[in-house]
């Protein structure tokens, strides 16, 4: 099982629709692949009972994931580095919500998703000197 991050719902569900297009694409050529939005089928992720369907899924959250739910399963983590933030503007007084990108806690958090049950890998959309030089060593509260 593998476990995709991504920023908004929008974008996970094309994702979903994405790769299920592209597995059936290949036919006979690969094993059964299921893409699964982690709101939206939560109940598919539970050990498949005796008889039940085989292959492989994969899981596409936002980063709710990282800290609020632990799947026994994941081998692989994909991380693109970016997440959705509330920033809060003082000038105009408006509160939003931004994509921007996760700092180093976040990072190791999404790393720590892979291999709870056995040996996973994390792979990161983002090279080795984005992690050491430009993101920040903690989130920033939403509330200071």
């Amino acid at each position: 099982m593998a476990k995709v991050f991504l920023t908004e719902e929008e974008e996970i569900e094309d994702v979903c629709m994405k790769i299920t297009k592209e597995i059936g694409n290949m036919g006979e050529a690969c094993r059964p692949v299921k893409a699964v939005s982690l709101r939206r089928y939560l109940n598919l992720l539970l050990p498949p009972t005796e008889g039940g369907p085989l292959g492989r899924k994969i899981v596409v959250s936002t980063n709710i994931a990282e800290t609020s739910l632990t799947i026994d399963g994941i081998i692989y983590v994909i991380d693109p580095g970016f997440a959705k933030q509330k920033v809060y503007n003082r000038r105009i007084r408006v509160e939003s919500l931004l994509v921007s990108p996760i700092s180093k806690a976040s990072a190791h958090q999404r790393s720590g998703r892979a291999g709870r049950t056995q040996l996973g890998k994390c792979f990161r959309l983002y090279i080795e000197k984005s992690f050491n030089n430009d993101l920040q060593p903690q989130t920033y509260p939403e509330i200071l």
